[in-house]
């Protein structure tokens, strides 16, 4: 019976790779290389046909800033800050998810796969929650008629879901590829994990019928088989079976050669002084 991946082993998968989800965006979303992003993913002149400003876009939806602008008011800034931060947790949520349905062994690419999908989804629940605490501005920004912009507007989370799949699209293959490389590597634990689980079958021990070494000297006289009295299988005075008592007759088991006592009747007392009248 296949075993999927044990719930330890997918606590590591899920946290290297949410890790490295976390650098990515620290690294490449902050407000630093704001300006290098503008320029490689500009919609007008040289750069919106270059090959890398679909990606560039893409990438950018979880970008954040780690200072104020000057008259920006802090709900904004707390739901872009807040954006990034729920994706990696949901990332690492689902993806814990996606290990309990792999398994153990040659579920890479079930693994690679699931990786990759949850990351857009994480992406776009970030996105629509985000854009919630930020208030309507945001909205503002993503709808058609900002005077009618609403999060009750369907256009509204159309647009969030699709750039947060977007995301997903270039950022998902590097969660699954380092999600892949920690089940590679943790495969060893798991299989002596596995091993520890199935116990031995338990062996006999006989060592409370232990054979008692009669020689065939000793052997009664009314033996049938001499040699069969040399091996007595007798039970042991040892055993915890044993009622301790070692007299004859209150062990449960006990050796045919042993002696046997033989008490005499009791003599009743003759009145005549042993002269009898006959």
């Amino acid at each position: 019976m296949a075993q999927n991946i044990s719930a330890r082993r997918g606590a590591a998968i899920a946290g290297f790779a949410a890790l490295v989800l976390l650098a990515l965006l620290a690294a490449f979303d902050n407000q630093w290389t704001q300006h290098w992003r503008d320029g490689r993913s500009a919609e007008n002149g040289n750069a919106a046909h270059s090959w890398i400003a679909g990606p560039v876009r893409g990438l950018s939806a979880l970008a954040w800033r780690a200072t104020k602008e000057s008259g920006e008011p802090s709900r904004l800034f707390y739901g872009m800050l807040a954006e990034p931060v729920i994706a990696v947790v949901l990332t690492f949520l689902l993806l814990m998810l996606v290990c309990r349905g792999v398994g153990a062994e040659r579920g890479r690419w079930s693994l690679f796969l699931g990786s990759w999908f949850v990351t857009g989804l994480a992406a776009s629940i970030a996105l629509i929650a985000g854009s919630a605490i930020a208030g309507l501005r945001v909205a503002a920004g993503l709808a058609d008629d900002p005077a009618n912009a609403r999060f009750g507007r369907g256009d509204i989370y159309y647009t969030l879901i699709a750039l947060g799949l977007a995301f997903g699209l270039f950022a998902g293959w590097l969660v699954g590829f380092v999600a892949v490389l920690v089940y590679g590597s943790t495969e060893g634990g798991a299989q002596e994990e596995r091993a520890t689980r199935e116990y031995p079958s338990p062996a006999m021990d006989y060592s409370d019928y232990s054979p008692s070494s009669v020689s065939s000297s000793s052997a009664s006289p009314g033996s049938p088989d001499p040699e069969s009295a040399s091996e007595d299988y007798s039970f042991s005075p040892t055993s915890p079976y044993s009622s301790g008592d070692p007299a004859p007759g209150y062990s449960g088991y006990e050796s045919a050669n042993a002696a046997t006592e033989t008490n005499a009747p009791p003599q009743e007392r003759d009145p005549s002084g042993g002269a009898r009248p006959y």
